[in-house]
């Protein structure tokens, strides 16, 4: 299972003009520690491997999202990529944690969150080539 500890070992994720924008991955916030852990813990029971299914603390997050947001260009703006990067902020800043979750394609994303709504969860976002999804 991945720590906080293990930043430094965290898988790259794809981004678009140096911004954070995973396509193909799921972006999940949880208010709770435990049950971003939980989750995580029964994706893995299920058969993702570490690497696809990553917890990221609230540090993590808005330590990438500041950095994403002060880049000092149009950038973030494109899309209403940084409405979505605001809201992890916001959710960091308020003690969230979060997944990242490798859903390439419907079925794969679909399965995901039926392990996802077990627990409450404050936003799930599925990033697609030229638009972020807000699941529910």
């Amino acid at each position: 299972m991945a720590s906080e500890n293990r930043t430094s070992e965290k898988p790259k994720y794809p981004t678009s003009f140096s911004l954070f924008y995973p396509v193909g991955y799921l972006v999940v916030g949880f208010q709770s520690r435990e049950d971003a852990l939980r989750v995580q813990q029964d994706l893995m029971t299920g058969g993702y491997e570490p690497d696809d299914c990553t917890f990221f603390s609230c540090r993590e997050v808005t330590e990438a999202a500041n950095k994403n947001l002060d880049q000092g260009n149009f950038l973030p703006h494109l899309g209403g990529v940084d409405k979505v990067i605001e809201k992890h902020l916001e959710a960091a800043k308020e003690g969230s944690s979060f997944l990242v979750i490798y859903a390439p394609d419907k079925v794969t994303s679909d399965r995901a969150m039926n392990v996802i709504r077990r627990v409450p969860f404050e936003f799930a976002h599925r990033y697609h080539r030229l638009v972020i999804e807000e699941l529910k």
